[in-house]
Order: C-alpha cells, then sequence, then structure tokens
C-alpha cells in the first residue's frame, strides 16, 4: 500500500489506543512512524529496480525487521520526547508496524512476514494498493468524534468485510465454471477498478487471464497464453532468471519464440494488468547450443533491461 494509506492506518490504530492524535503525543508519533517505516526498503531504488523489487517487502516486512524498526523509532522518541519509557514506545511502534504488514498482506504483492524461515510473500488478495474508500473512511474516523466517528468505523467494517465477501462468492463462481477444466484459479483485485476483480485460470493447455466486472457482472477475457512444451523445463527454469521470476511472483508463464538462431523465453507475471499490457517480464535468450546469451528482467515495461546473471 501507498504511504498515504499507511499514515491514514497509523491514524487510526493510535485513535482506537486510545492516544491523543497528535505531534505532541509520543504515543501516537511511534505508532504513525511504525506504519510508514517498513517502507524505508524503497531505498533500494538507489541500485535499480532488480535489487529494490528482488527485495521489497522482504526483511523490513518480517516480524524481525519490523522488531528492529520498533527499537529504533523507541530509541528516537526518547531522545525527542522528555519523560518517554523505550519499553512503552516500542510497543506503541511495534504496533504500527504491526498494522503495516498486517494490510499489506491483504493486497497482491504481499509481505515476507516469516522472513529469515521462509521467503514466501503471504497475500490474501482482497485490497488494491490505493484504495479512496478504504482512505476516505478510516481517515474520517481517525479525525471525527461521537456517533459520526463510530458510523465511519463501521462503515470501514463493512467495507472490507464486503471486498472479502465478494473475493469468496467470485471464486466460487469462476470454480463453478472453470473448476473442471483448470486446476489452479487464482482471484485478485483489478489494478482498473474497484468493482473489478482479475482472475487466472491454468491449464494444462493453457493459461487465462480474465476480468470479473462486478457492476455489469460479466466476465471477459483478457488474455490467453497457450503452454509450450518445454518452457517450463528444469534448465530454463534453473538459469539466473528462472530463478529469480518464479520467486518474484507465484503467478507467471513462459512464452518462447524464435528468432534465427535464437530461442527467447520471454516470462511473464500475470498479477499485473494496466492499461492495456502486463507489468513486469523477463526475458531468456539462449543460442543453437543452448548456451545463454541473454537475461533481464524487465519491470514496468519491455524497455526497461536489468541484466540477471
Amino acid at each position: 500500500m501507498d504511504p498515504l494509506t499507511h499514515t491514514v492506518i497509523g491514524l487510526a490504530v493510535a485513535k482506537t489506543a486510545g492516544n491523543t492524535v497528535a505531534v505532541s503525543d509520543p504515543a501516537t508519533m511511534c505508532i504513525i512512524a511504525g506504519s510508514v517505516i517498513p517502507d524505508i526498503d524503497i531505498l533500494l531504488q538507489k541500485w535499480g529496480d532488480l535489487i529494490y523489487l528482488k527485495n521489497h517487502r522482504g526483511a523490513t516486512h518480517s516480524i524481525p525487521g519490523l522488531a528492529v524498526s520498533s527499537a529504533l523509532i523507541a530509541a528516537a522518541a526518547c531522545l525527542t520526547y522528555h519523560g518517554a519509557n523505550f519499553f512503552s514506545m516500542f510497543l506503541w511502534a511495534f504496533a504500527g508496524c504491526l498494522s503495516h504488514a498486517f494490510f499489506d498482506v491483504f493486497n497482491t504483492y504481499g509481505a515476507k512476514l516469516l522472513w529469515p524461515v521462509t521467503d514466501r510473500k503471504f497475500s490474501l488478495g482482497i485490497l488494491v494498493t490505493f484504495d479512496p474508500v478504504f482512505i476516505s473512511l478510516l481517515g474520517g474516523y481517525s479525525f471525527t468524534g461521537g456517533i459520526y466517528s463510530d458510523l465511519l468505523l463501521a462503515l470501514f467494517a463493512v467495507y472490507f468485510i464486503s471486498r472479502a465477501a465478494a473475493r469468496i462468492f467470485i471464486l466460487k463462481e469462476l470454480y463453478g465454471k472453470y473448476g473442471e477444466k483448470y486446476g489452479r484459479i487464482s482471484l485478485l483485485p483489478s489494478m482498473k477498478g474497484l468493482l473489478k476483480w482479475q482472475f487466472i485460470l491454468e491449464g494444462e493447455e493453457c493459461s487465462i487471464v480474465g476480468e470479473k466486472d462486478l457492476l455489469r457482472n460479466r466476465i471477459r477475457t483478457i488474455k490467453i497464453f497457450y503452454n509450450i512444451n518445454g518452457t517450463k523445463s528444469d534448465n530454463i527454469m534453473a538459469s539466473a532468471v528462472g530463478q529469480f521470476f518464479s520467486k518474484f511472483t507465484p503467478l507467471y508463464h513462459v512464452t518462447c519464440e524464435r528468432k534465427g538462431d535464437i530461442k527467447r523465453y520471454v516470462f511473464t507475471d500475470m498479477r499485473y494488468y494496466v492499461k492495456n499490457k502486463f507489468l513486469h517480464h523477463a526475458v531468456l535468450e539462449l543460442d543453437k547450443d543452448n548456451s545463454i546469451v541473454r537475461q533481464t528482467f524487465n519491470p514496468y515495461s519491455m524497455k526497461r533491461n536489468c541484466v540477471i546473471g
């Protein structure tokens, strides 16, 4: 999620805990700082897209990482606020950090909560990265009082539950319609609107990326990826590109095309479809002797090449 959303979440946590929403309250400031600091890994962008995206929502979003960040915030609070107790500030900061990781789990990208025990990103696929309804309701709750505050919090709970319920019902519909033919069905919040959901069907012959529009109550196909024998063979997936991309996304497809003596394997992250194209790709090129010619990660655009290996 974006920094504004996490800040609003921090404010809501501070208010719910009974703290004063003000700069003068060290507990509130520790919660807010904790709610945004896990995204400090954006500094890795200095070393390029490959390093950043490889590590985003990794160590800084894990339980050990949250604890370290909370300790740093608590130390800073003790230096800034006279009489602040380190242990209390640590707990408030940790509450903010947990809120950050908790809500990141609810969108598609997920977070490595249990790093370094596992590199798995936990993701529930319910919320989009930036949700104006989410921000408005939770922000309104944070800055109002009395019955208005209670009403906005109740509406926020209803909205959150309704998105979770929509996901369950759409998945049930997809399994009823496609379950016999496709072994794996995934459902994600669409980047094209709050009332749209993107689904991915993975079968023996092909993978299909589609969209469920709740407003119009219709299902449409976005892209069909036909499976080609050998595109996920051991030697392809053992390459630096194959290892990186399979860890980067659990939902990817590999296609093969030939350009003269070069076999070009294109990896596509099927999770993000925006402006009529998929967001992230990678490319592996082999010569006629199956020796690696080129390996690149192509984030955000096929024109952006990050050399791997």
